[in-house]
């Protein structure tokens, strides 16, 4: 299905291509398969936004030959969670949607996932207006301008779940060589989307030594060029065939550090060395934020009546834990939730995130009570 572009054979099905907010876009939005009246209203709409040089095609899969159930979002909508899967503007060969997102900044993708969270939600008739936002390793730099957009819209952004995702710190991580310009203005490094197909391939360990989506097919309809301002190094296109740098740093734009404006903070990430930066770094680097998050929530009034108790040390503990309660550890590479098996055990660790984060604001409140 398209609106607003001419009708094209290389959208999968379930897709919507639109120009949402100035800027095209993907979506694919799958139901809940089973929901009664009570869910209806109160389980989160799951919005899941992908990393660099990649479609949320990685989220729900459909290229000729796939199975649903080697996705995740077939998992979370068994489960009774409807399924939003946002793709923002990327240069593919062949073309999949219009090039004419080179500018496309940080703030602009917030508010075009928000705005067709919105949509799906009134255009599905759901019941309710929270959201778990999931990204994926890019799409952590995107938390604070999305939910902020969300809540100009009326939407409710319950949970964040990190998916193996980086927040947007400048050059948090090393910035990889080869930063090309392409003539539509994207960026794209060949040898970093070999790196990712080594990384899909290497799921079929865990997946019965079945690899989900076949390497040319990835190639040509899960990847492709990425607007550079999205990627964290502080660099915008100058219209005229090359990047320079951005007079607006990387944090400015992320609002990274606006702890109050970030959705209250769970994470996956993988276990394997082929994807050793996020496994070794990012229970540390969500924790760090969620501290800073829970520190907010307690607020002066909550130390202050701990103050002089024995509640003290409980609330420290507690606190000091959350880390590793909240921040769970998951068999594989970059492309943990993709094949079957994996798919199943990432959508159960999602939803074990969601009830678990209740419990454990229901348990903070409770102690500073």
């Amino acid at each position: 299905m398209t609106s607003n572009f001419t009708e094209t054979s290389s959208l999968y099905p379930g897709e919507t291509l639109d120009n949402i907010a100035g800027f095209p876009a993907i979506y694919h939005f799958q139901s809940a398969v089973k929901q009664d009246d009570n869910s209806q209203k109160t389980t989160p709409l799951v919005v899941c936004i992908p990393g660099s040089m990649h479609l949320a095609r990685i989220f729900y899969g459909g290229h000729k030959g796939s199975k649903e159930s080697d996705f995740l979002a077939h998992h979370l909508s068994n489960f009774g969670f409807n399924v939003l899967s946002l793709s923002y503007p990327v240069e593919s060969n062949p073309e999949i949607m219009p090039t004419t997102g080179p500018h496309f900044r940080i703030q602009d993708w917030g508010h075009q996932a928000a705005t067709i969270a919105k949509k799906a939600i009134e255009d599905n008739s759901l019941a309710t207006r929270s959201i778990i936002l999931v990204g994926w390793s890019m799409a952590g730099r995107v938390i604070v301008p999305f939910n902020k957009a969300a809540k100009t819209l009326d939407l409710n952004v319950e949970q964040f779940v990190s998916f193996a995702a980086t927040p947007g710190i400048s050059n948090i991580r090393n910035p990889a060589p080869g930063m090309d310009c392409s003539e539509a203005g994207y960026f794209c490094i060949p040898t970093r989307i070999g790196n990712f197909y080594q990384q899909v391939e290497a799921m079929a360990e865990f997946n019965d030594n079945k690899v989900a989506i076949p390497r040319d097919i990835f190639l040509r309809e899960y990847v492709g060029g990425t607007p550079i301002n999205l990627t964290g190094v502080r660099l915008k296109y100058d219209g005229n065939g090359a990047f320079i740098k951005d007079e607006v740093t990387h944090e400015e734009d992320t609002e990274v550090f606006d702890i109050a404006n970030i959705p209250f903070i769970t994470a996956l990430y993988p276990n394997s060395i082929l994807d050793a930066s996020h496994s070794l770094g990012d229970r540390a680097t969500w924790g760090f934020l969620l501290t800073y998050q829970l520190e907010a929530m307690i607020g002066k009034e909550g130390f202050q009546k701990l103050k002089g108790t024995v509640k003290w040390q409980n609330l420290l503990d507690f606190v000091h834990a959350a880390p590793e309660r909240l921040c769970l550890s998951v068999e594989g590479s970059h492309f943990f939730f993709v094949g079957e098996s994996s798919a199943q055990q990432v959508a159960e660790k999602v939803v074990k995130l969601f009830h678990d984060s209740k419990e454990f604001q229901k348990e903070l409140f409770e102690m500073i009570m």
